[in-house]
């Protein structure tokens, strides 16, 4: 069995690498006028048009057609408001028409006006001093561009490990609440090993926290016109987290005995020299599993609770991976009804219970391949069909993807998330303005209107 699983462990590695795929890679030249931070102008942006608007003929709307602005690839960018102003503006004239904006980096400061959370001024090295409010700015200028607005963040991630820098680290409500690891040679503080210093999302505090930014966001009347808020990394970071204390007792509690010979009754590893990854299951591996997804579902069903108590019309969404399933960062994001997943050798009779699909208002699904067509695993299309299968209509769907490459077939990537699935998220700025991905992204919106049956806005205003 070990040798099958040590096939099934590579697998899953491979999948964590790309599942951490929303963290930007550097891009390549940006189109900046060396004396200002945002491009010179572009003669071929057009004033923006009502994305209500319904040509002569047609019946139905544009479905939405997103563009993901991270906080930490587009802190500088971002820097100036007739940066804002004129990135926006150039957006919507392409045919976007709605945003997601990053108001929670991984320091765990905040972009947004937060009673709890301090300010985020220095991220990633960077300095920007704003003397204004960074989402409301942005919210006010998509708002006049007729464009859809969410909030998002980086839900368990709370500290820069690298520079020692964070909430995690300066701030003692999140201290108690990070993530111990185990590794070959014992347990460690996520911050002393890992890549994010993440938290503990079993741990009330944790889901306290999650709430109140929540509450405090929805509830300011400054960000009243916001449309919903996108959930990301709502997750573990890996198998190997969390072992604390705090996370055994409540497992214990989970399974109704105590855990004897812990952690290895979970997993264990062979050998000292062995890697994170290459462990052997223990008696109470599958067990472990499906309470760590049972944690996750129970973080979204407490986020959806929180929004709709102060704004019942707002969504929630959570980003996830394409590659389902993910028992290493405890994300089902497929429908509670789905029992297929039950029959991997790590699942439980009951894991297909801790399904969240149910408590969204619609799923953003990370399809982020090089190949748009075809029916192997690696492709964007395969992965819509069998999604559609896992969600089993629990909640609509978006199809996004990662335009970080210059060669990767933008247009038709927009064309097949648009014409085959609820919507369409691109990831992320930062690339689409280093790889002049503009045009692309207008091509393929306005080739699946048209087969749709649903003019543009630009096309039925006959502006070429």
């Amino acid at each position: 069995m070990m040798k099958n699983n040590k096939i099934v462990y590579a697998l899953l590695a491979v999948a964590l690498v790309f599942s951490c795929g929303k963290t930007p890679v550097k891009p390549g030249p940006i189109d900046v006028d060396p004396n200002d931070t945002i491009s010179k102008p572009d003669t071929t942006i057009v004033d923006p048009v009502d994305s209500n608007y319904i040509a002569p003929g047609d019946t139905v709307r544009e479905k939405p057609l997103v563009m993901w602005i991270d906080a930490s690839a587009n802190f500088q960018r971002f820097a100036k408001k007739t940066d804002i102003k004129a990135i926006l503006k150039r957006a919507r004239s392409y045919g976007i028409n709605g945003i997601v904006v990053g108001v929670k980096p991984g320091n765990g400061r905040a972009l947004y006006e937060s009673e709890f959370l301090q300010p985020c001024v220095t991220l990633g090295g960077t300095t920007v001093e704003r003397d204004y409010d960074y989402l409301e700015f942005i919210l006010q200028t998509a708002k006049e561009l007729g464009m859809r607005v969410e909030a998002s963040a980086s839900v368990m991630v709370m500290g820069e490990n690298s520079r020692r820098y964070g909430t995690l680290f300066d701030d003692d409500y999140f201290k108690e609440l990070e993530c111990v690891e185990y590794l070959p040679d014992g347990l460690h503080k996520i911050s002393e090993t890992g890549e994010f210093g993440a938290i503990n999302p079993a741990h009330p505090k944790t889901v306290a926290y999650v709430k109140r930014m929540l509450t405090e966001m929805f509830s300011n009347p400054k960000y009243a016109a916001l449309d919903g808020f996108v959930l990301d990394y709502c997750r573990y970071m890996d198998y190997n987290s969390d072992f604390s204390d705090y996370s055994r007792s409540a497992f214990e509690d989970y399974i109704g005995k105590p855990v004897d010979n812990w952690p290895n009754d979970i997993y264990y590893f062979k050998t000292p020299e062995t890697k994170k990854g290459d462990f052997t299951p223990g008696p109470l591996f599958n067990q472990w599993i499906e309470w760590r997804a049972k944690v996750i579902h129970d973080v979204v069903a407490e986020c959806r609770s929180a929004i709709k108590a102060v704004r019942p019309d707002a969504d929630l969404s959570v980003w996830a991976a394409a590659w389902y399933p993910l028992p290493h960062t405890g994300q089902n994001w497929g429908s509670p009804r789905y029992t297929l997943v039950d029959s991997n050798w790590w699942a439980t009779n009951n894991y297909h219970t801790t399904g969240y699909a149910d408590q969204l208002d619609y799923f953003q699904l990370g399809a982020y391949y090089s190949k748009v067509y075809g029916y192997s695993s690696d492709a964007i299309e395969y992965s819509i069909n069998i999604s559609k299968q896992i969600l089993k209509g629990d909640c609509p769907m978006w199809g996004t993807f990662s335009v970080a490459s210059q060669k990767f077939d933008v247009e038709s990537a927009v064309k097949l998330c648009l014409t085959k699935t609820d919507g369409c998220m691109v990831f992320d700025l930062c690339h689409i303005a280093s790889f002049q991905h503009w045009k692309k992204i207008k091509a393929g919106a306005d080739a699946a209107w048209e087969e749709l049956g649903v003019n543009s806005p630009l096309k039925s205003k006959q502006i070429p």
